[in-house]
């Protein structure tokens, strides 16, 4: 008995010891609104997260930030008994934490909604340029691709997420890859159409084929998608095939045909300054098998030796090309600038006042990137840039005879944001080294003019359409040649400074000088008096104090900079 009431009496100590750590845990534990914080700070992330998935957010730029919530999400509060103060802590620190994730998080959104926008602006711009040479080569019916253009550029304009600028980016991307097929199929269709007038000109019954050209051809003007022309591609390889078979008589003509297509793209390596040697090779022994095929089946061999020969070409066409393009943009402003030279009077000296399309401007930068090019598809973009300087330079030749007065928007202007549609929304500094000046754009209207300085002959300011890539206010410049140099300089402090391109090029103050417009790009005596500000820049847009704080004030991350 005496025992029971022992073990009983245990019993209830220990429930009353229980109790008292219950009421002495409910009596601490943390400051409810700060539990409260970081409970909706947790809330918040986990919303923002959803909705940056939902706006097209690839999970491998989500994938850290979604890492540091588990992490603190899996975290506990410090037990404490008696002292509130760990709790509050940990709870001051997760609510802390969270709005740094969700900072992070914002600006992860930001980057990838820029990155999205400048790929979507590029790869319509290459729409665009595909489309005009489609259009100038006269092949095939572009219109409904003209429309197509159309709607990409209005969901351009109107798009805000990540997933809408990737939208545009795939539907250009399709269409471009679509024009491209366009041309190598209507080359199909000629090479088919010269096979039928060379059939026919042997005396053969060429009826059903021309009638087959005629639908290809009705098909072919209908065609908008990278699908269609593959298809429609099979199916006159399939015709030709069957041509072939129609009669041996054929044979000679429609070998002719395709030997002289593989000898004409010989000769368009030979342009490029790429070695021919294999290729000639390859085209003796396709002539010399042509020649000797005296059944369908010899023949065939043959033409689809050609074919393959051919098509082996594509790398080192579109290499040679790039570099082609890169020497040939250099020689036409070279040529241009001799036959423009402009008399300085200050040192009686005469400078070409294009050397920004030459290599001691773009074309330096131009034969860079293709150094670093490895696939196809870089030489390819090269190609692309090289395209749009030589269109660049076509509009530095049309404003340099332009008599416009420098605050009215010149016709070049337009011609630019025509050229490129991305230009035509947004804030756009346009500037032109023909005429030195500044054209500040919003929404495709002048705002503002200024006067500039750019670089000179030496060291040219850089031609091409750019995005902002930093802003600093203020900064300091420091020479990155040796002293010494002809183009040292001490430390010098910049109020505004907007960098266009890698390697030091901004459109920034230069408070030193006093005069600014055209001739000042090459030496003359400032009004300054400073020899500093006796010639033009080192590749830099300069521009008056005042006028660089209302320009850095009235621009943002998004302006784009254009020169020409």
């Amino acid at each position: 008995m005496r025992r029971a009431r022992s073990l009983r009496l245990a019993q209830i100590l220990l429930a009353g010891a229980i109790t008292g750590v219950m009421l002495l845990t409910s009596a601490c534990g943390g400051d409810s609104h700060l539990q409260q914080q970081a409970s909706q700070g947790r809330a918040q992330l986990a919303q923002q997260i959803q909705h940056a998935e939902s706006i097209g957010v690839p999970a491998s730029s989500l994938q850290p930030i979604i890492q540091q919530e588990g992490k603190l999400n899996s975290s506990g509060a410090p037990f404490s008994m008696f002292d509130n103060t760990p709790d509050n802590t940990y709870y001051k620190n997760q609510a802390s934490s969270y709005q740094q994730l969700l900072s992070q998080l914002q600006q992860q959104i930001a980057i990838v909604t820029g990155q999205n926008q400048g790929q979507a602006q590029q790869d319509l711009a290459n729409f665009k340029q595909t489309l005009a040479t489609q259009q100038s080569q006269k092949v095939g019916d572009v219109q409904d691709f003209s429309l197509r253009y159309t709607t990409d550029e209005n969901k351009l304009a109107a798009a805000q997420y990540p997933k809408d600028y990737l939208a545009v980016s795939t539907d250009a991307k399709n269409a471009v890859s679509a024009l491209n097929l366009m041309g190598s199929t209507y080359g199909q269709l000629t090479v088919f159409k010269n096979t039928i007038t060379q059939m026919q000109q042997a005396n053969l019954d060429v009826t059903a084929m021309q009638s087959q050209y005629t639908s290809d051809l009705s098909v072919f003007n209908t065609a908008t998608t990278p699908d269609d022309f593959n298809k429609l591609g099979t199916l006159l390889n399939a015709q030709y095939q069957l041509a072939v078979v129609s009669s041996t008589q054929s044979l000679p003509y429609v070998g002719a045909a395709k030997l002289q297509e593989f000898q004409s793209q010989i000769n368009d390596l030979q342009t490029y300054g790429m070695s021919t040697s294999k290729y000639t090779t390859l085209y003796n022994a396709d002539k010399t098998q042509m020649a000797q095929a005296t059944t369908i089946a010899q023949y065939t061999d043959a033409s689809n030796k050609i074919n393959s020969d051919m098509a082996s070409m594509h790398d080192d066409l579109v290499q040679g090309s790039s570099w082609y393009l890169i020497k040939k943009l250099d020689q036409e402003a070279n040529a241009w600038g001799q036959a423009h030279l402009y008399h300085d009077t200050s040192d009686g000296n005469n400078y070409i006042p294009d050397s920004g399309y030459t290599m001691n401007g773009i074309g330096y930068w131009l034969q860079r990137e293709n150094g670093w090019s490895y696939s196809t598809a870089d030489y390819q973009s090269v190609v692309a840039d090289d395209n749009n300087e030589f269109f660049n330079f076509q509009m530095f030749q049309q404003d340099y005879a332009d008599t416009t007065p420098y605050n009215q928007v010149h016709q070049t202007d337009l011609e630019m944001m025509q050229h490129y549609p991305s230009l035509q929304h947004g804030s756009v500094i346009i500037v032109s080294m023909a005429q030195q000046s500044l054209h500040f754009f919003v929404d495709g209207k002048l705002v503002n003019s200024f006067l500039i300085t750019t670089g000179r002959w030496e060291r040219p300011t850089l031609p091409g359409v750019w995005t902002t890539q930093n802003r600093q206010a203020p900064t300091e410049f420091k020479s990155s040649d040796p002293p010494g140099s002809p183009f040292w300089y001490p430390p010098t402090p910049i109020h505004y400074a907007i960098l266009y391109h890698w390697g030091g090029f901004f459109v920034h103050d230069s408070w030193w000088r006093y005069n600014y417009g055209p001739g000042t790009q090459f030496p003359h005596q400032d009004a300054s008096g400073l020899s500093s500000a006796s010639n033009g820049s080192h590749g830099c847009v300069n521009v008056r104090e005042d006028q660089a704080a209302w320009l850095y004030a009235n621009t943002n991350w998004n302006t784009q900079i254009v020169i020409y």
